[in-house]
């Protein structure tokens, strides 16, 4: 059987529908496939959007807290508490340190000022003298270390003559002992020590006057000071009103009096005519000879024979030095001219009554006179002492070179005084009493009253009583040859 024909035009239109629904199929399907892509790139596009949306809300969150002001102080201050009150406490520990520095450099400047003035008083041993002077004056000023050390002489590019005291103070850490178990608080000053003038007189007493102008008396010793080491209340006195003194100023350990009375130094009375204002309560001057004019020195080059003539009146006579036992004696109308050298007076005084002459004519620079009052006795020798009369007139001078350059009057210092009122020496010369270089009688007393025109002339004795209208000075003594002075020093803190 044959199939049954279909029109072409029904064909035709089966094939457009078979197209069309192939073609509807093929569209659904990419659809689809569009549905699901555009699905797939929507999650993805979403993942992106939500990362960058999280990363911005954590960097949001991280600049808010850290923006946050609530309670962060209180966080920060928890934190450094511990480190602010470490480094504060460390702080006050510094300021202590600090502390003890300043007080243990006020005590070092207290024993290096105490110590040189040991020095300036003669006092001169390290273990002795200086250094428990400077540890007394140290503790007194608050330290509590160690002993000073003291260097004694002591001398820098800035201090010449000087006293150094270095205190040292262990101070145990307290905070400061994690890194410090203690530390070491070191201070150090020095003293220097000055001329402040040289001393035309100076009394060797301790106690006492000793320095005493008498009434209607004046002595003249513009250029030089007058120093006496006695501590008591009329150290130098004036007796009376009608008495002065004209200085470039008086020293003292004790005070300077008027008639008894001891004055205001910063308002001295018009009795004394001072350069500068007395210094009181300082320290002991020195004695510059008495570690050289030892008896031993002075008996040593005693000759063994002595001249034969030891005693001279009514007549005119040349006399050579030498050893002179008993004494010597220049009575009335005696002219005698001494020729230059060292004249030993042994176991007797030296005397010289008015109207007698005592001059060296021949004595000039290194040629000149020393005379020497000692004994030759072991023991129970006599030391005489010196007499010269009003009227005398007495015109010597020292050599200014050589072993007894500058030292004219020598007593020896184991002599001893008889005590009481009337003086163990007396320069009474007056007008006619011409005295170039240096009298030295340590241990006695000594009367003066004269010795105008003076180029150099310097007294020291244990005490002095002064009349007349007596004059000293210093101005000449280099030329003269005594380079040695009596010398008043002063102290200053130089470090």
């Amino acid at each position: 059987m044959t199939a049954p024909s279909v029109p072409r035009s029904q064909e035709d239109a089966v094939q457009r529908q078979g197209l069309v629904f192939s073609s509807v199929t093929c569209f659904g399907a990419r659809a689809a496939w569009h549905r699901q892509l555009t699905g797939l790139m929507g999650i993805r596009i979403r993942a992106r959007v939500m990362s960058r949306h999280l990363r911005r809300s954590v960097l949001t969150a991280i600049s808010q807290f850290l923006r946050d002001g609530c309670g962060a102080s209180a966080t920060m201050v928890t934190i450094a508490l511990p480190v602010l009150i470490g480094f504060g406490t460390l702080g006050a520990e510094t300021g202590l340190w600090y502390t003890i520095r300043r007080q243990n450099q006020s005590a070092a400047d207290a024993a290096a000022i105490s110590a040189a003035y040991e020095v300036i008083a003669g006092e001169t041993n390290l273990t002795a003298d200086l250094t428990p002077t400077a540890s007394e004056a140290a503790t007194q000023n608050g330290y509590t270390g160690s002993p000073p050390l003291v260097v004694h002489p002591y001398s820098d590019t800035i201090v010449n003559n000087g006293v150094a005291v270095t205190l040292q103070q262990t101070q145990p850490g307290l905070l400061a002992s994690l890194f410090l178990p203690s530390v070491t608080i070191a201070t150090k000053a020095v003293a220097v020590i000055k001329v402040l003038d040289h001393s035309c007189i100076l009394a060797l007493a301790t106690i006492g006057t000793g320095i005493e102008v008498g009434a209607s008396s004046s002595l003249d010793v513009p250029n030089c000071s007058v120093a006496a080491n006695s501590t008591s209340s009329n150290s130098i006195d004036i007796q009376s009103s009608t008495g002065s003194i004209t200085a470039a100023t008086l020293v003292t350990r004790g005070e300077v009096s008027l008639g008894g009375t001891p004055i205001d130094p910063a308002a001295p009375p018009s009795e004394f005519v001072l350069t500068s204002r007395p210094l009181i309560g300082a320290p002991g001057i020195a004695n510059p000879y008495a570690s050289r004019l030892t008896d031993a020195f002075l008996t040593s080059g005693i000759p063994p024979i002595p001249a034969v003539t030891n005693s001279w009146a009514g007549v005119t006579t040349t006399i050579i030095a030498g050893r002179y036992d008993g004494g010597m004696s220049f009575g009335a109308a005696a002219v005698v001219d001494l020729m230059p050298g060292v004249y030993y007076v042994t176991d007797g005084n030296f005397t010289v009554t008015s109207s007698a002459t005592v001059t060296c004519t021949t004595c000039s620079g290194a040629d000149g006179v020393t005379i020497i009052l000692t004994t030759t006795q072991v023991t129970g020798g006599i030391i005489g002492n010196l007499q010269i009369s009003p009227g005398a007139t007495v015109t010597l001078q020292a050599p200014n070179s050589g072993t007894f350059s500058g030292l004219l009057f020598i007593q020896d210092p184991m002599a001893t005084s008889a005590g009481g009122a009337n003086p163990d020496n007396a320069f009474n010369g007056g007008p006619g009493m011409n005295l170039t270089g240096l009298l030295y009688f340590p241990s006695t007393t000594v009367a003066f009253e004269g010795n105008p025109n003076a180029r150099c002339t310097v007294l020291i004795a244990n005490q002095v009583a002064i009349a007349g209208n007596p004059s000293f000075t210093t101005s000449g003594c280099k030329a003269a040859g005594l380079s040695r002075l009596p010398t008043v020093h002063t102290v200053a803190l130089a470090e």
